[in-house]
């Protein structure tokens, strides 16, 4: 475990230190911080209603992500809570980008709320939906990285997580709306 935890470090090094340039910083802290600010959550208040008005797939996709996020976002936090390992910004000599954080690093629930979001996506839409958006997990990802909040194990953890509740939960939706759709078929003696 300690070498694992070491390349951990290592990789972490890599990106905060080794990627530094200019013109990338502001990018990274957008993809890091999109949704924190007032204005960003209410654009995506009004998407998510835009998608309830639209109906159908878009509906189903909409009505599915709360329960999606809600779910992803609390394991994360009991994970953090139970595994206990400190952020980067907090155990390392480093000064994070976006500020110090006092919550548990492991897993990276941003990680994994785009992760279960696309997964959520491509279980509604098909796997258009991941051709779509899947870049945005990863970007997302090491942007937490980037800006010294999270260690690439987190990264993938959130990422494991989210594929497991947005693709899983989708999975199980479109299973039990094709059974109840599905004709009744009465045999005959």
């Amino acid at each position: 475990m300690e070498t694992l935890l070491y390349w951990d470090e290592q990789v972490f090094y890599w990106v905060f230190e080794g990627w530094r340039a200019d013109w990338l910083t502001p990018v990274m802290v957008f993809f890091s911080e999109a949704l924190k600010p007032l204005p960003s959550r209410i654009l995506a208040l009004l998407f998510w209603l835009f998608l309830i008005w639209r109906g159908g797939k878009a509906r189903q996709f909409a009505l599915l992500l709360l329960p999606v996020l809600i779910i992803t976002n609390e394991t994360c936090d009991l994970l953090k809570a139970w595994v206990g390992r400190e952020r980067p910004c907090v155990a390392l000599p480093i000064e994070a980008i976006t500020g110090k954080l006092a919550s548990g690093s492991f897993p990276s629930a941003h990680s994994a709320n785009m992760v279960s979001v696309v997964g959520l996506n491509t279980a509604v839409w098909g796997w258009r939906g991941l051709a779509l958006f899947g870049w945005l997990p990863m970007v997302v990802g090491l942007s937490r990285i980037y800006v010294g909040v999270h260690y690439p194990l987190d990264v993938l953890g959130g990422w494991t997580i989210g594929a497991f509740y947005g693709y899983g939960i989708g999975w199980l939706w479109n299973r039990f709306r094709t059974k109840r759709e599905a004709p009744k078929v009465h045999s005959q003696p």
